[in-house]
């Protein structure tokens, strides 16, 4: 199966200034993926996709084929939805791993695993997403979602809702260019755990992932 890894980096982030190639570790989360995924099986290439020439010479030094993306598709204006579409319309693979940056803790063991699961259940399912377990008492507008306040269940009896953490989609290539998405209609969802989903928003974030990235390196 023709599988292609594809890594959409920006240029600039409004919470973390440059986190794509901010230190991190030895190294930075860009370059950190790279090496993450030249240790993957199954994978055809790796492709980073950014308007930034810096991003864009760290990729390619990092071993990475470059595509430079229209500056108009990293703004804040424009739908997430049309980036998606832009950024694979130039990938000549048939299938395509979009990685996130931003979940440096996943293990190429389960990004193994994923490309893995996706060969065995493509044609049941038309694509795969890694998510979250949400055992958590959830409430919308003053109304419990999930549970019946009245009748208090554990935790861990609650429903198993669960939530899209971005770590890896796997899907057809055509598929993201005609939904303008990288979750297909039906997914075959793949659980990671609080560490290995835990994504990158903040500074903060930043610094408790670099600490447990260390801690498990040591």
């Amino acid at each position: 199966m023709d599988i292609a890894a594809v890594i959409a980096a920006k240029g600039t982030s409004m919470r973390v200034p440059d986190k794509n190639i901010k230190p991190f570790g030895n190294t930075n989360l860009l370059e950190h993926k790279i090496n993450q995924l030249q240790q993957v099986n199954g994978l055809k290439n790796i492709y980073v996709n950014s308007e930034s020439d810096n991003i864009l010479k760290i990729a390619s030094t990092a071993g990475a084929q470059i595509i430079k993306r229209d500056s108009y598709y990293s703004t804040n204006i424009i739908p997430i939805n049309e980036v998606y579409k832009n950024v694979v319309s130039n990938v000549p693979h048939e299938h395509i791993m979009f990685i996130h940056i931003t979940s440096p803790l996943i293990k190429i063991q389960t990004l193994n695993e994923c490309i893995k699961l996706y060969k065995k259940f493509y044609g049941k399912y038309d694509s795969l997403a890694t998510v979250t377990a949400m055992h958590k008492f959830m409430w919308y507008k003053d109304k419990a979602v999930n549970y019946d306040p009245s009748k208090m269940p554990r935790s861990q009896d609650l429903p198993d809702y669960y939530a899209l953490n971005f770590a890896v989609n796997i899907l057809p290539k055509q598929l993201i260019i005609d939904r303008k998405n990288i979750i297909g209609k039906k997914f075959y969802p793949v659980y990671l755990d609080e560490v290995e989903s835990y994504d990158i928003d903040n500074p903060i974030e930043f610094k408790i992932a670099e600490k447990i990235f260390l801690m498990e390196n040591e």
